[in-house]
């Protein structure tokens, strides 16, 4: 694989693997015990609230047939990587475009001027600016309209002691007309804040924007919290107290018409996979909707490339990788359509003046069809 300069990408914060997709693909890679000496069993737990601080409802873990236990995204991709010989990845290695040979397969073309050649399957795992993506689609992921800042909770913070009684060892959401209000436990037992507000471009927080983070804090804290004016003290001090390193978190998103028709063509010896595909709103599902994305793939080559016989036949090699691709690729895109669209349900929950209470509904409803009180 080729991979950015190692370091040189923020990882984000924690997110929660489940059963059928993430931990299955674990499972399937022989890497679930690993996984469990890093994963947070007790961190399936999710409280909610509205922007005063009432219609709170805490999930309990365990709840259902699923499991849902939290890892760091920096340890999940040190599991993924340390699995790999170090000869199987390229570092420094920034992808500029995919373009067709000129006897046939494909050219990597890279940032730093050097191209590489000779691939039976080129796989664009390349995240929502997919270099690999215009080969087979022009759709573009667009801006959602809303953003999150990030900000974080040291021990020595003196809104940890908050942060730990109301979040816990888990994820915590407030919800209001227009703002949201995220907050995680780390592995470290750190905190991550994530204030979402809604925003219909992003000049606000590009460089000179008055909630830019980069070169000033208090003044663009000072305009956050002005955001947040009318909600409730004890969650306007997240804000108040976050510390740095600040990111800016602009949300883009497919739309479900990314999909559909002749938006999304096969070009035989290219697929995708992950936000490369289809990038969707936060809605809990990102990491093991690609997770599950790398398994399919990996079934339908294997189940193809199965029925080849011992001798190496390039033509037939060809089309048993085409007719996995072309397997692979039509469950994924009914799989992607999906998902784009419940980030966009999800997300327009969550910033509605009764968004807490519709979540809570929402989470009892699944609370009883699991059988838990």
């Amino acid at each position: 694989g080729f991979l950015r300069a190692p370091g040189k990408h923020h990882q984000g914060g924690s997110l929660d693997l489940h059963t059928g997709t993430g931990l299955a693909a674990l499972e399937a890679a022989g890497l679930k015990d690993g996984f469990d000496k890093l994963a947070r069993y007790e961190g399936a737990v999710f409280t909610v609230q509205d922007a005063q601080g009432g219609n709170t409802f805490t999930t309990s873990p365990g709840e259902g047939d699923e499991e849902r236990p939290e890892i760091d995204r920096g340890q999940l991709r040190d599991l993924l990587l340390g699995s790999l010989p170090p000869s199987r990845v390229r570092w420094g290695k920034t992808l500029s475009a995919v373009e067709p040979g000129a006897s046939g397969g494909w050219v990597l073309r890279f940032a730093d001027g050097s191209a590489e050649t000779g691939f039976r399957l080129v796989v664009g795992a390349d995240g929502a600016s997919s270099a690999v993506r215009p080969v087979i689609t022009s759709a573009k992921p667009t801006y959602s309209g809303k953003t999150y800042i990030e900000g974080r909770f040291s021990h020595s913070n003196p809104q940890y002691a908050a942060a730990l009684e109301m979040v816990g060892p888990g994820n915590s959401a407030a919800i209001g007309a227009g703002r949201v209000l995220v907050v995680q436990q780390m592995s470290d037992r750190t905190y991550r804040m994530y204030a979402g507000i809604e925003e219909p471009d992003t000049s606000r927080t590009r460089a000179g924007g008055d909630l830019d983070f980069t070169t000033e804090v208090e003044k663009p804290r000072a305009v956050l919290l002005s955001l947040f004016a009318d909600w409730a003290p004890h969650l306007r001090a997240f804000i108040e107290h976050a510390e740095g390193p600040w990111r800016v978190w602009p949300l883009y998103s497919f739309t479900a018409d990314a999909f559909e028709g002749s938006a999304w063509t096969r070009a035989p010896g290219v697929t995708l996979l992950g936000d490369a595909a289809h990038v969707a709103l936060p809605n809990g599902e990102g990491v093991n909707a690609a997770m599950l994305d790398a398994l399919r793939l990996f079934e339908c080559l294997t189940a193809e490339l199965g029925k080849q016989g011992e001798a190496f036949d390039a033509e037939a090699d060809a089309a048993a990788i085409e007719h996995a691709v072309a397997a692979y690729e039509t469950e994924m895109l009914k799989r992607a359509s999906e998902h784009v669209d419940d980030g966009i349900m999800m997300n327009d929950m969550m910033y509605q003046a009764d968004g807490a209470e519709r979540m809570v509904a929402m989470f009892k409803q699944f609370a009883e069809g699991a059988g838990q009180s």
